[in-house]
């Protein structure tokens, strides 16, 4: 049985747009960083933001 012409360019044209869809995202974040000049893969600083609340540590109670 022979596939119509017309499934199979629907077919490829769905792929296509699948993938541009799934790229799209990544393509845009480069597309920021080129726009604001930033390159976060080149910076060698590992440190960690927390944020400090007041019921974040566990205070031990005595009850005698």
């Amino acid at each position: 049985m022979k596939t119509p012409k017309s499934t199979i360019q629907r077919i490829a044209k769905n792929a296509l747009l699948s993938l541009f869809i799934y790229a799209l995202p990544v393509i845009l974040m480069f597309i920021t960083f080129s726009i604001k000049g930033e390159r976060p893969w080149l910076k060698k600083d590992n440190k960690v933001n927390t944020v400090s609340g007041k019921n974040n540590s566990l205070k031990e109670e005595d009850n005698d």
